[in-house]
């Protein structure tokens, strides 16, 4: 009896270790996956009513239609205290894996690289950043602790490539407005980490205003009105999405400034497109946040099959537009437009 009982056992130890897998994630231990466990992912976006976000939504969303997994959506609405909120009941609720899009970087940290994978939880970053990184570059953007990093097109380097566009389409002294989101979002610390260097490498380039707004257009339209109230010399403005310009292009228009002032930005949605064709703005950025999601999801599922994943994944996981270099953000104006295919609306 005793033999029978001990040669149960361990079959049954043999058995669950066999349906258990460990993945690394650079942190002291590795997060252990139960591959009997179904994927239950948890996704943790910054605004839901962002169309960008939107996209990253859609992204889990065609992926879970797939492979048949169960998701939930947990909106922060610009709020990390909320955001570790719905982080702390995620870890009580049997999800086994999450993709998070941070309010704010720093605060979520300890969640995301310690106490999710502690418990067991693969978490990936699509867009994202944790831990201070934001204002990093390529490998630096991954966090120990968490599966991977997707992303890349809202680093500093991607946010200069646009500022310098400007510069290089407007020489000599230029009075510029800059229209950001919200005081410490990853994309805000990366976008002033930008704007600092560009300033000191370029005298001409006068920043003479510098609006927070919470990315939707109608505060973006109410921060032009007032740059160009404030300076009717003001030539560029430039926002860190494409909502800055939905809302600075009807401002530039109801002052009668069309072509006086040029408009630049970040992160092309199909609104981008249709204003490079008609000359409402000048040019924006290869900016793929749908693609994102599912390179995030695709790593897990990767990850969960025991399939070796890479920590970072540049371009959003995209493919590169003609000429981009490869670690650089895509440029799109009018004359490359029609090779590139949005993701936002």
């Amino acid at each position: 009896m005793k033999r029978a009982w001990l040669l149960a056992f361990l079959l049954a130890t043999s058995s669950a270790a066999a349906n258990e897998i460990s993945v690394d994630v650079g942190s002291e231990k590795p997060v252990v996956v139960d591959t009997d466990k179904p994927l239950k992912l948890a996704l943790f976006i910054e605004i839901g009513t962002n169309s960008a976000v939107q996209s990253t939504v859609t992204g889990v969303k065609k992926m879970a239609e797939k492979y048949g997994f169960s998701y939930d959506v947990f909106d922060a609405r610009f709020d990390v205290a909320r955001q570790l909120n719905q982080m702390e009941t995620a870890l009580f609720n049997g999800y086994n894996a999450w993709i998070v899009v941070p309010v704010e970087g720093t605060q979520v940290c300890d969640m995301v690289t310690k106490q999710a994978p502690e418990a067991n939880v693969l978490v990936a970053h699509a867009t994202g950043t944790a831990c201070g990184r934001s204002s990093m570059e390529g490998d630096d953007l991954w966090s120990p602790g968490t599966l991977v990093y997707v992303g890349g097109n809202e680093t500093p380097s991607a946010f200069k490539a646009i500022m310098e566009k400007a510069i290089a389409d407007n020489p000599g002294h230029q009075k510029v407005g800059i229209l950001t989101g919200p005081n410490l979002h990853p994309i805000t610390v990366s976008f002033d980490k930008a704007l600092a260097e560009v300033k000191a490498a370029h005298p001409d380039f006068d920043v003479v205003a510098v609006h927070r707004t919470d990315y939707s257009p109608p505060d973006n339209q109410i921060k032009t009105q007032t740059m160009l109230q404030a300076d009717p010399d003001l030539n560029i403005v430039i926002g860190a999405y494409t909502n800055m310009s939905k809302g600075a292009v009807p401002a530039i228009e109801a002052a009668g400034k069309q072509g006086q002032v040029k408009v630049y930005e970040a992160g092309g949605t199909e609104w981008s497109v249709d204003a490079l064709k008609s000359g409402a703005i000048e040019a924006t950025t290869g900016f793929y946040r749908e693609t994102a999601a599912e390179t995030a999801v695709q790593a897990i599922i990767d990850a969960r099959a025991g399939k070796k994943v890479p920590r970072v994944i540049l371009n959003d996981g995209h493919g590169l537009l003609p000429g981009q270099a490869a670690g650089a953000v895509g440029l799109v104006t009018k004359d490359n437009v029609s090779a590139y295919s949005p993701e936002s609306p």
